[in-house]
C-alpha cells in the first residue's frame, strides 16, 4: 500500500453537517478499498486563491491515507460525480518519512542576546539576532 494525501475544496455554501457528510463519503470509499485514514482535519471556510466555478469562499479539507492504488481511481470518480466537491487533487508521498516530517512542527533558529547601546538614553537594549550573524 501506498500513502497518499488529498485536498479537497468544498462548496462553501453548504452547512456544516453537509461537509462532514461529504468527508464521511470519502473516507468511506478508502476504507472500502481497504485503505487506512491516517489523519483527516477540516480546516474550514476560508478565500479562494482565485474563482472557481462562481465560488470566491470553499471549506479545505486534508485527508492523509494509506491505500492501494487502485482506490485512487474511485476516489477521482466520486469527487467528479458529487456536486459538493469544487476541486480535489491527490498526491502519492514518497516514502513514510515525509508523513513523519509534514505532521512534525519547525524548529526555529537558535537564538543568541546581542546589547545595543543606544546615546539618546542612558538604557541598554537587547535585540535578538539569529546565531552565526555578526552585528553591523
Amino acid at each position: 500500500m501506498n500513502y497518499y494525501e488529498e485536498m479537497v475544496i468544498i462548496d462553501s455554501n453548504l452547512d456544516d453537517t453537509a461537509v462532514e457528510e461529504t468527508v464521511q463519503k470519502i473516507k468511506d470509499v478508502i476504507v472500502k478499498q481497504g485503505g487506512e485514514i491516517l489523519k483527516a482535519e477540516v480546516w474550514g471556510r476560508r478565500k479562494l486563491a482565485y474563482e472557481l466555478n462562481k465560488h470566491q469562499k470553499g471549506n479545505y479539507v486534508l485527508l492523509l491515507f494509506k491505500a492501494p492504488p487502485a482506490t485512487i481511481a474511485e476516489l477521482e470518480t466520486l469527487s467528479k460525480v458529487l456536486d459538493s466537491i469544487i476541486k480535489f487533487m491527490v498526491v502519492k508521498l514518497i516514502k513514510k518519512k515525509q508523513i513523519e516530517a509534514a505532521t512534525a512542527v519547525p524548529q526555529k533558529a537558535p537564538v543568541k542576546e546581542v546589547a545595543v547601546e543606544t546615546k539618546a538614553a542612558e538604557t541598554v537594549e537587547v535585540a535578538l539576532q539569529p546565531e552565526g550573524t555578526e552585528n553591523v
